[in-house]
């Protein structure tokens, strides 16, 4: 970031003059060099910082506060869309058109004014051009909005009685233990592309919480069960063995001791740190070819979710408000560079979406798929499908930042129920390492409106044969059960004979 003094020393004499008589200071001096020195001394005095500012007319307050909430760096591209173009002019049409006079927009008033620069800087695909302040003027303007208070929400909505939250983030988790169960008691195999074989997606399916909303593609990109998958990869639970789906024992275990709500942040962090998981080109309707571009999935991701920390808990809130609010507030949010001529992306009817003109079909469709997809599956946010309208909730809240919410009131998991007729049924929130255990020496029956077990020889047995006898078994229905085991299953226990 240049200094005032550097950025000064880039402009002709003619630029020099015109930004002291614009800032209202008389410099004697002829000479180039003393000049510049002179004018560097006066616009930093503190006194003349500040009448400067007060002097500056609402729409440059704007765009200087806007510069100061991105950290003090703009794409030119982006600044000048919003706040005017720059007229490009060399030394001697500079003084034979005197621009600064009557300056054209927004954007020149500041530059005849000394107070933004520009200059490139690295980016994720190379040098860019930004507009920013002088970082020792920067230090010293009056500038009273916070990065932390930079997202200006649009009002929310008033409550209904139609809206419930959603227990997102109790599926989304049970969902996957299913998944991981599913592997410790089966073999399954993948293809080249690392898929499921079909026969095993078949009997998987019914067992999840959540059924997939096209039954014959579950695993679209983009997906909830995709999503699902890509979490026991990322948190190394599972891994591919020639072709063979393996469970990694030592991850898994790790894993289980966890409480419910520190198994969540897991996934939930599996998933916002992901640099694999490209939100955008997982977006329905969005389809991202090759070529020299790339974008940064894990850096949009946390500009989204540090938008969202913005909003309280429980305040109904319009989608298509919040969108456009980040279209005029922060648009680009995913292109550093303000460039949206570069990448790649068509929809489905082949069309390619380049400019910015696009970008409620590019950034909006994302930001869509984003609040109706991963944030809900997570249980970040609940949703009222009569208004499209959705609110944060305090599990999300607690997920988002750990430190800025009350912890959660710690519950003792329901007790598990063995009945007569060999069935143990788990309630919803059940601990998910007693589901593992259980699920050892019991084959599956039902996972709504519970989960419901049948234990059977077969499964007696191969629980022996990993080391499992029956009385290590009821000595963990005894004490998961509250001592509630029938005397029936109890004796068939002890009798058992692999």
């Amino acid at each position: 970031m240049k200094t005032l003094d550097q950025h000064l020393r880039e402009q002709p004499l003619v630029m020099l003059r015109a930004i002291a008589r614009n800032q209202g200071l008389i410099i004697a001096a002829t000479g180039r060099s003393v000049f510049r020195q002179t004018l560097v001394r006066e616009m930093l005095e503190t006194q003349h910082v500040v009448d400067m500012w007060q002097d500056l007319a609402p729409s440059a307050h704007e765009a200087v506060q806007t510069l100061f909430s991105e950290d003090n760096r703009i794409a030119v591209t982006s600044f000048q869309r919003r706040f005017g173009t720059i007229r490009r002019f060399g030394p001697g049409h500079l003084q034979k058109e005197k621009p600064w006079k009557l300056p054209a927009n927004v954007a020149e008033r500041l530059w005849y004014l000394g107070l933004i620069t520009r200059g490139f800087d690295e980016t994720p695909d190379g040098l860019s051009e930004f507009f920013s302040i002088p970082s020792d003027l920067f230090q010293l303007l009056p500038l009273s909005l916070s990065i932390g208070e930079r997202f200006a929400f649009p009002p929310a909505t008033d409550a209904s009685p139609l809206r419930t939250e959603r227990d997102g983030e109790e599926r989304f988790l049970d969902d996957l233990a299913t998944i991981l169960i599913y592997l410790q008691n089966n073999r399954v195999w993948v293809n080249s592309r690392g898929e499921w074989r079909e026969n095993d997606l078949q009997q998987l399916i019914p067992r999840l919480q959540t059924q997939p909303l096209n039954l014959d593609r579950p695993l679209t990109p983009g997906s909830r069960l995709s999503l699902l998958f890509h979490c026991t990869e990322a948190l190394d639970l599972v891994t591919a063995t020639k072709g063979r789906l393996r469970l990694q024992a030592e991850a898994i275990l790790s894993w289980l001791e966890l409480d419910r709500l520190q198994q969540q942040s897991a996934l939930f962090e599996a998933w916002r740190n992901s640099s694999d998981w490209n939100d955008l080109c997982l977006t329905p309707g969005l389809h991202c070819e090759s070529g020299n571009w790339r974008n940064d999935p894990k850096a949009t991701r946390g500009a989204l979710l540090d938008i969202l920390t913005r909003v309280q808990p429980g305040q109904w809130r319009n989608l298509d408000a919040l969108i456009a609010a980040i279209r005029t507030q922060h648009p680009d949010f995913q292109r550093p560079d303000g460039n949206y001529d570069t990448w790649y992306i068509r929809d489905d009817t082949g069309s390619y979406l380049s400019g910015f003109d696009h970008w409620e079909d590019v950034e909006g469709r994302l930001i869509r798929h984003i609040w109706s997809g991963p944030l809900s599956w997570f249980g970040l946010i609940a949703w009222d499908e009569e208004s499209q309208s959705w609110s944060l909730t305090s599990h999300g809240l607690t997920l988002l930042d750990p430190g800025a919410s009350p912890p959660p009131t710690s519950s003792v998991p329901p007790d598990l129920l063995v009945t007569g007729d060999f069935r143990v049924m788990l309630p919803i929130g059940h601990r998910i390492y007693d589901r593992f255990r259980v699920a050892r020496f019991c084959a599956w029956e039902a996972s709504t409106p519970a989960y419901r077990y049948r234990i059977t020889q077969r499964g007696l047995r191969r629980a022996a044969a990993a080391g499992i006898n029956s009385e290590q078994i009821l000595e963990f229905l005894t004490a998961a059960s509250d001592g509630q085991v029938p005397a029936k299953v109890s004796g068939a226990l002890v009798q058992f004979t692999p």
